[in-house]
C-alpha cells in the first residue's frame, strides 16, 4: 500500500457490483443518499453470472422471480434466463440506474479496518487507494469462491482441467473424452452438453440430487410485445413464483410431510421416465429428504447420464493420472478434459478479504467457529458494517427476495442513525446472540437439520447451517422490516458529524 496516496471519503462504499451491490445502489438512491461509490475487481459487473460462463449456464429459478422487483423485465426469451441474457439484465439496470460512472472498474477490495478514532471504515484497494467511508456495504457475496477438490496426482495430468467458475473460452469438448466431477446445479447443465459434443462422458455422482422436471416456457416477440403493453402480467407471474416459493419453503422448514412425499414422487417420475437401467436408477436416487440438499431443475440431465456414450459412477475420485482419473474405487477412465463442478466454498464466506473490526481482530477470527450474523446483516464488533447475502440468508427460491430484504433493511438502518444524532450504529452481542438462538431452533426442524444429508449448507457437510434461512422469503423479509432500536447500540454524534447531517 501507497503510504503517500491520497485518501479519498465518500459516506458508503459499496464492495461488489452483482444483484447485491445494484440492489444497494438502487436503495441508496431511493433514500436520498447519493454520496457513494461501488468498487468492482472486475472490468465489469454481473457477479457469478459474469464469471460463469461454461455451456448451457442459466439460472433454474424462474426469471419474473429472479430479477429485481423495481425492475422487471420483459424481454426474456425463456421463464429459465440463460447467463448471458442475466448478465444483459443487469448491465441495463445498472444504466437506467445511472450508476456506471459510480463504478470503479478493476478495483477490489484488498482490506478494510474499523478505524474507532475517526469513526470510518478504512478501505484499501488494489490500485493502491485508499477511502474512507462514514458506512460500508459488502455485496462481494458468498458464492465466489470456487471449491477446488485437492486432487494427488493434478501436477501429473496432461489434458485440460478446468472449475465451471473459471471457464475458458477455447475448451472445445467436441469427439473427446470427457469427465465431469460433481453433480449440483452446474453440473446438471453441463452434463448434456458434455454428451452432445464429446465421444464418451464420465459423470462422477457421489452424491445424487434430486431433479425436477423444468417447466420451460418460450417467449418470441409477439410475447415479448404483449408483456410490454401489459406489465401487470409480470407483475401476476412474479406473484405466482413468490407465492409458491413461500409455501414450498414453509414446507421444508416445518418438514410437511405430505408436501415432501408429493415432491418426491414427482421426482422419481421424472427420473424413471428417463432411465430404464436398475443399475443406474439407483444410483441417482438421492439417500436423502427432498431439499435437504438443493434441489434442481433439468429436462435433459437424466436422458444425458442414460445415452449409452455416458458411463455413471457412484464413488469419488482419489486421483488423476497423466491420462485421466482414478475413482476411489480404483477404477481408471481416460479423460481429455477433467471440469470441476464441484461448487464454491460457501461456508468461508468473506474469508478472501481482510475486515478487520472495532476490536482489531479480522472478521474470519470472529468467525472461526464458523459465520454468524444478525439478522444475515450485521456482525456485534463490526460498527458500520453490512452484509448482503451474509450468514443465513440463503432462502430457497430468488435469493433476489432476499437481497432487497436487506438492502431495504440497511438504509432504514442508516436513516435511524441519521435519526439518533449517531455516527456509529453497531448491533450488540446480545441481540445477535438471541437471533441466532432462535434461528438455531428454527433450523432444527427443518429438512436442513433433519433431512439427512451433507450438505455445503452445513460447516464440513454435516455440522451447524451457516448459509441456509429456516424458513420462507416471507419470513425473512418480516424478521427485516423493522429497526429494532433496543437491538443496537449509538454513538454521541461528534460536531462534525452533526455539521455533516445537517448539510
Amino acid at each position: 500500500m501507497n503510504p503517500a496516496a491520497e485518501t479519498e471519503f465518500f459516506e458508503t462504499v459499496i464492495a461488489g457490483v452483482g444483484f447485491g451491490g445494484i440492489a444497494a445502489a438502487h436503495d441508496l438512491l431511493e433514500s436520498g443518499r447519493t454520496d457513494f461509490v461501488l468498487l468492482e475487481k472486475a472490468p465489469e459487473a454481473g457477479g457469478v453470472w459474469r464469471d460463469n460462463t461454461y455451456p448451457n449456464a442459466a439460472c433454474d429459478v424462474p426469471a419474473h422471480l429472479y430479477s429485481f422487483s423495481f425492475a422487471q423485465n420483459s424481454e426474456w426469451s425463456c421463464n429459465y434466463a440463460s447467463q448471458r441474457e442475466i448478465l444483459e439484465y443487469t448491465n441495463r439496470v445498472i444504466d437506467e440506474l445511472g450508476l456506471r460512472e459510480r463504478i470503479r472498474f478493476e478495483e477490489a477490495l484488498v482490506r478494510a479496518q474499523w478505524i474507532s478514532e475517526k469513526v470510518v471504515w478504512r478501505l484499501e484497494t488494489s490500485r493502491g487507494r485508499v477511502i474512507e467511508c462514514r458506512y460500508f456495504i459488502s455485496a462481494l457475496g458468498t458464492l465466489n469462491q470456487p471449491l477446488i477438490p485437492d486432487l494427488p496426482g493434478l501436477g501429473d495430468y496432461q489434458g485440460q482441467i478446468v472449475h465451471t467458475a473459471e471457464w475458458l473460452p477455447e475448451i472445445d469438448m467436441t469427439g473427446k473424452r470427457v469427465a465431469v466431477i460433481g453433480a449440483g446445479a452446474s453440473a446438471i447443465q453441463v452434463v448434456p452438453h458434455a454428451v452432445e459434443q464429446a465421444d464418451s462422458v464420465l459423470a462422477v455422482i457421489r452424491t445424487a440430487p434430486h431433479v425436477m422436471p423444468k417447466p420451460e416456457e418460450f417467449y418470441d416477440e409477439m410475447a415479448k410485445e404483449h408483456f410490454r403493453n401489459h406489465p401487470e402480467i409480470l407483475k401476476e407471474l412474479r406473484k405466482e413464483q413468490y407465492d409458491y416459493w413461500n409455501h414450498s419453503t414453509h414446507a421444508q422448514a416445518v418438514m410437511d410431510e405430505e408436501f415432501l412425499q408429493t415432491a418426491e414422487t414427482v421426482w422419481r417420475e421424472h427420473m424413471e421416465s428417463a432411465v430404464s437401467d436398475p443399475q443406474l436408477r439407483e444410483i441417482l436416487t438421492p439417500d436423502s429428504r427432498f431439499g435437504c440438499r438443493r434441489p434442481v431443475v433439468s429436462n435433459s440431465f437424466y436422458p444425458a447420464l442414460a445415452d449409452p456414450k455416458t458411463t455413471v459412477i457412484d464413488s469419488g475420485i482419489e486421483r488423476l493420472t497423466a491420462s485421466g482419473v482414478v475413482s476411489e474405487t480404483g477404477e481408471k477412465f481416460d479423460a481429455d478434459i477433467v471440469v470441476l463442478a464441484t461448487g464454491f466454498r460457501a461456508t468461508e464466506m468473506l474469508s478472501h478479504v481482510e475486515i478487520v473490526g472495532a476490536g482489531g481482530w479480522p472478521l474470519t477470527e470472529e468467525w472461526q467457529e464458523g459465520p454468524e450474523a444478525y439478522k444475515g446483516t450485521m456482525v456485534k464488533g463490526f460498527p458500520n458494517l453490512f452484509l448482503v447475502t451474509g450468514p443465513n440468508t440463503q432462502a430457497s427460491g430468488s435469493l433476489i427476495g432476499v437481497i432487497e430484504a436487506q438492502t431495504r433493511y440497511i438504509t432504514k438502518c442508516l436513516e435511524e442513525a441519521v435519526r439518533q444524532q449517531s455516527p456509529v450504529i453497531e448491533v450488540t452481542a446480545q441481540a445477535q446472540a438471541t437471533f441466532n438462538s432462535g434461528l438455531e431452533k428454527m433450523m432444527e426442524r427443518s429438512v436442513y437439520i433433519a433431512g439427512g444429508c451433507h450438505s455445503w449448507y452445513r460447516l464440513g457437510g454435516t455440522g451447524r447451517v451457516v448459509t441456509k434461512w429456516p424458513g420462507s422469503l416471507s419470513d425473512f423479509e418480516t424478521e427485516l422490516e423493522d429497526v429494532v432500536l433496543d437491538d443496537f447500540t449509538f454513538s454521541k454524534a461528534s460536531e462534525r458529524f452533526l455539521t455533516l447531517v445537517g448539510d
